[in-house]
C-alpha cells in the first residue's frame, strides 16, 4: 500500500472512530481532581511547573542484587522529549523519546521500539514532562482508585489514562501530597514496573526526589540523586537516534521517489491477492476500561490497490439476505466504477492525455514539501532489513486540501523496505487539533495515534496486517469524544484478477 493510500486509510479510520465515538461522562472523579490539585500546590504550583522547560538529574545508581554501583542521569525537555542513561556493572542502557519516535540501546543492541512498548515510553514522555500541569487538555482521565499504604504511608491511589487508554497508576502522599510510588503494565501484559521516590528535597521552590527505586524487569536498583537543574541548555542532538556505523544511507527523497515510482507494480501485485479482515471498535466505560462495542468481518480485495472490504458478519453472525443484498450492491459499484477508471485511462493515453489529478491525491512530491525527515536509520524488521526515519511538518508548507492538512498534523517515523521499495510500517500522531470544516463538524485532538503496518506475504510484496486508530475529539458540540478502532488482516491467497470484473461477485478465497 502507497504512503497516500496509508494516509487516506488512516484518514478514513479517523472519521470512523470519530462517528462511533460516545460521550463519558463521570469517568474523571471530583476526588481524583482534588487530590491532583494538592500535588499541584505542594510541588510548587502549576505556574512555576509550566515554566521547567527542561530539567536534568543526575546520580549514582546501586544494584538490589549485585551491590555494583554506576551513574544515571536523566533528561526532560518540553513538550515530551526524554533521554535516560544507566551504566551499571560495565553494563548500559540509553533510551530516549524525541518527540517523534523512541529508541533503546542495551545489551541486545539498538533499536526502534515499537508498538505497546513504544507507546507506553512515549506515554512516559509526556507524562514526567507535564507533571499534571496540562492533564485535563491533554484529555487524560483520571480516576481515585483507593487509599492504599506505600511503604508505610499512607496514600491515595489515583489511575490516569491516556486518550489511547495507556494507564498508570500513581500513588500520591496522604500527608505531603507529593508522589511515592508510580506502576505501569508491562508492554508484554505481564506484571508491571514501579519506581518509588523519596527524600525530597527543594530545588528553586520545587520539591525534587533525591532518592529513586526502580523495579522494572525482576530487577531492582536504587539511584541517590547528586544533581538536579532546572532549564539547562539541552544539546537537541541527545535525543537522536544513534548514528549507527554500516552500509550507508540513501538520501531520503531519492528513496520516497523510488517507493512512488514502484507503486504501479505493487498495484498489480496487491490487485492479485484477496483475504479475510476484523475490524473492532471500542469505548472506554467510566471506569476507564476498554469495552468493546462489536466486531464485524470482512472478505478484502484490492482494486487500483484500493482495498474494497465486503462485510460477511457482525458480531459473530452471518448477514440478513437485506445486508447480503446491499452488500452485492456495494461491490457492484466499486467494479463499475473501477471499469469506469480504467477505461478512461486508455482513452487518455491513445490521446496522449494524462490522467487528471484529485486534488486530495497526495504524492510523494508532496510528502518531501509538507515534512522535513530526519534521523535515517537501519534496522531489522520483522526478520527483514528496513530503513526507518523520523518525520514531523515543515512549517512553511501550506496545505491545500483536507487530507493535505491531516498528512501536515502528523508526527512519527516510518519503515521502508529499500529493496521492495513499499513501506512497512507508519506510526503517526496528530501535532495539534485537526478541524473539520472549521471545528464546526469534528475537532481531532492533539495526541490521537495512528499505526498502519504490513507483512511480507510470499516474499514477493508487503501487504497490511494491522491498522490502529486511538482518537480522542470534539463531535458538533459534544465532548469527552473517543474511539479506538483495531483492524487485523490474515488469511492472504491468490486470485485470478479478472474475477472482479463480474459485477456482484467477490473472488474466491
Amino acid at each position: 500500500m502507497s504512503l497516500k493510500q496509508t494516509i487516506a486509510r488512516i484518514f478514513v479510520i479517523a472519521l470512523v472512530s470519530v462517528a462511533a465515538a460516545r460521550v463519558h461522562a463521570g469517568d474523571r472523579a471530583p476526588s481524583a481532581s482534588k487530590i491532583i490539585a494538592a500535588y499541584l500546590r505542594a510541588a510548587g504550583g502549576s505556574k512555576r511547573l509550566a515554566q521547567l522547560r527542561s530539567v536534568e538529574f543526575e546520580g549514582t545508581v546501586t544494584g538490589a542484587e549485585s551491590g555494583t554501583t554506576g551513574s544515571y542521569t536523566l533528561i526532560l525537555e518540553q513538550p515530551n522529549h526524554l533521554y535516560q542513561e544507566l551504566t551499571l556493572g560495565g553494563e548500559t542502557t540509553r533510551e530516549a523519546y524525541n518527540g517523534k519516535s523512541a529508541w533503546r540501546e542495551d545489551r541486545t543492541g539498538l533499536r526502534t521500539l515499537t508498538g505497546a512498548e513504544g507507546a507506553i515510553f512515549e506515554a512516559t514522555s509526556q507524562y514526567r514532562n507535564d507533571r499534571f500541569v496540562h492533564y485535563r487538555k491533554d484529555k487524560e482521565r483520571v480516576v481515585w482508585a483507593g487509599d492504599e499504604t506505600v511503604r508505610g504511608r499512607a496514600a491515595h491511589k489515583v489511575e490516569v489514562a491516556t486518550p489511547a487508554n495507556l494507564r498508570r497508576q500513581v500513588y500520591f502522599d496522604a500527608s505531603s501530597h507529593l508522589i511515592l510510588e508510580e506502576t505501569v503494565p508491562h508492554a508484554e501484559g505481564a506484571g508491571e514496573d514501579r519506581v518509588f521516590y523519596g527524600d525530597y528535597r527543594p530545588v528553586d521552590g520545587i520539591p525534587e526526589p533525591s532518592r529513586i527505586d526502580f523495579e522494572q524487569g525482576g530487577r531492582t536498583w536504587t539511584v541517590v540523586v547528586s544533581r538536579v537543574l532546572h532549564n539547562p541548555g539541552v544539546d537537541e542532538a541527545v535525543f537522536d537516534f544513534p548514528a549507527a556505523s554500516g552500509r550507508p544511507l540513501p538520501a531520503l527523497a531519492d528513496l520516497l521517489k523510488a517507493v512512488d515510482a514502484n507503486q504501479k507494480a505493487l498495484e498489480k501485485l496487491v490487485e492479485q491477492y484477496t483475504c479475510d479482515k476484523t475490524e473492532e471498535e471500542f469505548e472506554v466505560d467510566s471506569h476507564g476500561a476498554l469495552k468493546s462495542k462489536g466486531v464485524k468481518e470482512y472478505q478484502v480485495f484490492y482494486l487500483d490497490g484500493d482495498e474494497v472490504d465486503r462485510l460477511v458478519k457482525k458480531d459473530g453472525q452471518d448477514l440478513s439476505p437485506a445486508e447480503q443484498q446491499s452488500q452485492n450492491e456495494h461491490i457492484r459499484k466499486r467494479v463499475e466504477e473501477y471499469e469506469k477508471k480504467q477505461a478512461k485511462r486508455a482513452q487518455q493515453a491513445a490521446h496522449g492525455q494524462e490522467e487528471k489529478r484529485n486534488k486530495d491525491d497526495v504524492r510523494v512530491s508532496d510528502f518531501l514539501r509538507m515534512d522535513r525527515f530526519t534521523h535515517p536509520r537501519r534496522e531489522a524488521f520483522r526478520g527483514h532489513e528496513v530503513i526507518v526515519f523520523d518525520f514531523e511538518p515543515n512549517p512553511s508548507y501550506k496545505p491545500a486540501s483536507t487530507v493535505e492538512r491531516l498528512l501536515h498534523e502528523l508526527i512519527g517515523a516510518v519503515w521502508i523496505d529499500e529493496r521492495a521499495e513499499d513501506v512497512v510500517r507508519l506510526d503517526a500522531y496528530l501535532a495539534g487539533n485537526f478541524r473539520l470544516a472549521g471545528g464546526l463538524l469534528a475537532t481531532l485532538q492533539k495526541g490521537s495515534a495512528f499505526t498502519f503496518e504490513q507483512t511480507r506475504i510470499n516474499n514477493e510484496v508487503w501487504l497490511p496486517s494491522s491498522l490502529e486508530a486511538h482518537v480522542s475529539a470534539r463531535l458538533l458540540l459534544l465532548k469527552g469524544l473517543s474511539g479506538n478502532v483495531v483492524m487485523r488482516y490474515r488469511n492472504y491467497q491468490k486470485f485470478h484478477v479478472e474475477s472482479v470484473t463480474r459485477p456482484g461477485t467477490v473472488p474466491a478465497h
